[in-house]
């Protein structure tokens, strides 16, 4: 980690890109002198001056502060450092992190949506979520309000594992709803950020945290979308780099749809409705795992529980199954208590994809 000692110093990253770049350690600069390490590498006599105070940071005193924040940093020259991320047009110098370093060397994809994620959105993206951590995928997102949200929880709620890729320094939490589920991530996943420790969400740092997502991922899902936003940014950055781009069709009159839906049309992305879609696309091994070995419902719950295909109302449930509204309406309390489904706006009821 040696090469910490120039950011420690304030180094711009792009004079450390082309010492990067000319040298193999960091000890190898200073075999040339200040004249002609300025004159063959076409420095500024400050910078010059900078790297050579670096030899006298403390660096164990430095990463030991960071570590007192469950912080650790590599650089592109760390072996660690994940090579897809390595080879985009752009990548981060450093990445600071926190939680699991070695979910970088999994199979990934990215799941990315609006943050005014409606409840089909939500729906979509659990079910894609449950089914790529049944397949032992690592998915990665934002840590944004909305789909970035759903794919975080949805994951560990399966038990499976995610990265979150944040637009602030590690230690300065945002949005401050998702507290807990940054505290989870942390724990139980992986938060990573170019951004040092102290910085703040500031806008413009949310185009250059989607970059990495792209960059650490084989291929980009995004899972509700209007016709403007960062969701879309993040297609396009995909699409440059050369990853696989995925999107959930939706309701032609939705606004929240809007994006998808075009991304499709424009033949951008391709049209998925599971997580089985992205599997054979990547020639991956998918095991869907049959709900009936799974279930055990009495014949009653699971009339009810069959007939629940998609979202319905207590009316349209009483027609389909020829029960009572008494006795439908006590299974799907039962069936609610015992987390199969679900309730939802306007008085209907969806299953959960968790079984």
């Amino acid at each position: 980690m040696e090469w910490f000692r120039l950011r420690i110093c304030g180094v711009k990253d792009g004079v450390i890109k082309k010492l990067m770049e000319n040298f193999e350690d960091y000890e190898d600069i200073f075999k040339l002198d200040k004249n002609l390490l300025q004159k063959y590498l076409l420095m500024k006599n400050n910078d010059v001056e900078m790297i050579y105070k670096s030899r006298d940071i403390d660096l164990e005193l430095e990463l030991e502060k960071l570590s007192k924040k469950n912080i650790k940093v590599i650089s592109m020259k760390d072996e660690n450092y994940p090579e897809n991320l390595r080879n985009i047009s752009s990548p981060p110098i450093f990445l600071y992190y926190s939680g699991d370093l070695g979910l970088l060397k999994k199979k990934k994809i990215a799941i990315v949506g609006t943050r005014k994620a409606t409840n089909y959105g939500k729906v979509c993206c659990e079910k894609i979520v449950g089914e790529l951590v049944k397949n032992k995928i690592v998915t990665v997102s934002g840590l944004a309000l909305g789909i970035d949200s759903v794919c975080h929880s949805t994951t560990l709620n399966k038990y499976g594992k995610t990265i979150a890729v944040v637009g602030s320094g590690i230690d300065v939490i945002y949005p401050k709803d998702n507290y807990r589920l940054w505290k989870h991530i942390q724990e139980y996943g992986l938060i990573i950020s170019e951004f040092a420790p102290g910085t703040q969400p500031f806008s413009y740092n949310f185009p250059l945290r989607n970059r990495i997502i792209v960059g650490i991922s084989e291929g980009v899902v995004v899972v509700e979308s209007q016709n403007k936003g960062g969701s879309l940014i993040t297609a396009e950055l995909a699409l440059d780099e050369g990853r696989d781009v995925y999107a959930v069709p939706g309701d032609i009159f939705s606004p929240s749809s809007s994006g998808c839906n075009q991304l499709i049309k424009d033949s951008k992305a391709k049209l998925i409705t599971s997580g089985q879609n992205i599997f054979e696309d990547l020639g991956w091994d998918f095991s869907n795992v049959s709900n009936e070995n799974k279930i055990k419902l009495t014949d009653l719950e699971l009339k009810v529980y069959n007939v629940l295909n998609r979202e319905k109302n207590l009316d349209e449930i009483i027609l389909e199954t020829q029960m009572k509204a008494s006795e439908i309406l006590a299974i799907l309390m039962e069936l609610e208590f015992k987390k199969y489904i679900s309730s939802v706006a306007g008085g209907k009821y969806r299953r959960k994809n968790d079984y």
